[in-house]
Formats: C-alpha cells, structure tokens, sequence
C-alpha cells in the first residue's frame, strides 16, 4: 500500500530555506523547491550570505542546501545526515556479531519489516541489512523535516565503510505519514512485522542541547489501538524497544523478552 502524499505544512522548525555562498542552478532549484515543500520562506545568497529580510529574521533556524547534502543550522549548532549508530552495528553484525534488536525482532532473510518510528532510520538500517536484499524495510516518519533530512540524507550519504551499509541504507523505504493513519489504511499481514521506538514524554530531557531527533519528531506513542492495528498489519508479531523498566511495554499488553541496562524490548503475536 502507497500511503496518501502528506499535505502542505508548516515545517516542524520555524525555518528558513537558502543555499550555500555561491550556489549552482541546481541548488536554487532544489532549495525553492524545499520551501514551496515545508510551506517556508527561501533567503537568496547576497553576496555569499544571506538576505536580510522580516522573514528571516525572526526565523529559529536556516535549512541551507548544500553541493550534496542539507545542512540545519539551529541554535548555534549545524546537523547533517548521519546514520548514528547504524554504522557501528552493521559492522559488528558483518562481524557475525549479535544486536539487540535483530534478536529481539528475530530478522531473519527475506523477512519484511514495518518501522513506524523512523527517526533517523538506524534501527530501519540494521533491520534492511538483517534482512538482506530479498527482504523488506519501510520506516514512516510524521515529521516533516525530519522525513525530508533522512530521505534524502539516505539517498546521498556517501562513505563506504562498512561496506555493507550503503546498500542496507538505499533498501530503507522513508515515508512521510502518520503511523496511526498508515495503520489504520494498512491491509491485514501486510508485513512480517511491525515495529515502535517511541518517544514517550518521560525519554526527552530538553535540557541536552541540539538533539536532532528530540527537537524535530513527535514524542506520542502508540496508543492501545495503534497496537491492536499492528496487530492486524503484522503476520507475526508486533515489537516495541522502551526505557527500563519497561513500563509502556505493560501498559501496552507487551511481554518484555530482552533487556539491556537502559531498554528493553517487548513483543505480541499479530491476530
């Protein structure tokens, strides 16, 4: 199922859209095309910097479009697209090494995984790398600006090692929607099954400085009927990753079956 196209919105951020100092045609055409996205103001380069405008000036923050990649630039502080963590663990599992989540998932080759949580899309790669080339991993993200870095940061992030991480990255399917109205529209035993890294209210300390992830994605959880459609979507089982003690996991009707010192990570059968 191909979720609806995403409405214009607002950005998450109250932005701006500019280029770099001496941009090419194709990066003013890519930055206009970003602000006619998110529904935000495009600042031209005036000589090597940009304008100054009403616009800009009360802005949080400037999306600046670069020869390859995007740059957000807020509160002093710049975020391109990395995949975090993912490399470390795509390594280590090349390595014939465990990770927490593939076991707890229990990803096998060919299997198909549905990530309603995306983030910036490490736990979706691990996952496309466990599943490998005949499997399947789609990872839906309801921020805008969000959706927007990883797509196309995953489309272009360029560095080669490990090996196997590019191609574990460029199988990730980002989609931009709403993990409750993509359940909702979802066939039954649509995917093998269906997973939740949420950030629930108790997880976001604002006091951390630029978090990427914590300033841009939404913190709800799934609710108990969100559950109960993934349920519905997955053929086998339906997982979700939660902070020690693990208590959204009870209250969800999760059995918790992996911990670590920090997560913990519970599983129910589909219907």
């Amino acid at each position: 199922m191909q979720p609806t196209p995403p409405t214009k919105v607002q950005p998450d951020l109250n932005l701006a859209i500019t280029t770099i100092a001496h941009p090419r045609a194709q990066e003013c055409e890519t930055a206009h095309a970003i602000a006619a996205e998110l529904n935000a103001p495009f600042i031209p380069r005036i000589n090597g910097r940009p304008g100054k405008t009403a616009e800009h000036s009360d802005r949080e923050g400037l999306l600046i479009v670069e020869r390859e990649e995007l740059a957000l630039w807020v509160a002093g502080q710049t975020f391109r697209y990395h995949p975090n963590m993912a490399t470390m663990r795509v390594r280590a599992l090349s390595q014939k090494k465990n990770d927490g989540l593939v076991d707890a998932l229990q990803l096998k080759t060919g299997a198909s995984l549905l990530d309603c949580t995306c983030g910036l899309g490490a736990d979706a790669i691990v996952a496309a790398h466990a599943v490998g080339p005949t499997g399947r991993v789609r990872a839906l993200e309801s921020s805008t600006l969000l959706a927007l870095l990883v797509i196309r940061g995953m489309a272009r992030y360029s560095l080669v090692s490990p090996p196997e991480l590019i191609p574990a990255m460029r199988r990730v399917e980002v989609h931009h929607t709403d993990f409750t109205d993509y359940l909702r529209r979802e066939s039954d035993n649509a995917w093998d099954i269906v997973y939740f890294d949420p950030m629930f209210s108790e997880t976001i300390d604002i006091s951390q400085g630029l978090d990427i992830v914590r300033r841009l994605a939404y913190p709800d959880g799934p609710s108990l009927h969100d559950v109960q459609e993934a349920r519905r979507v997955a053929r086998h089982r339906v997982a979700m990753k939660d902070r020690q003690p693990g208590q959204n996991l009870a209250r969800l009707g999760f059995t918790t079956i992996k911990k670590s010192r920090r997560i913990c990570y519970g599983t129910i059968d589909a219907l």
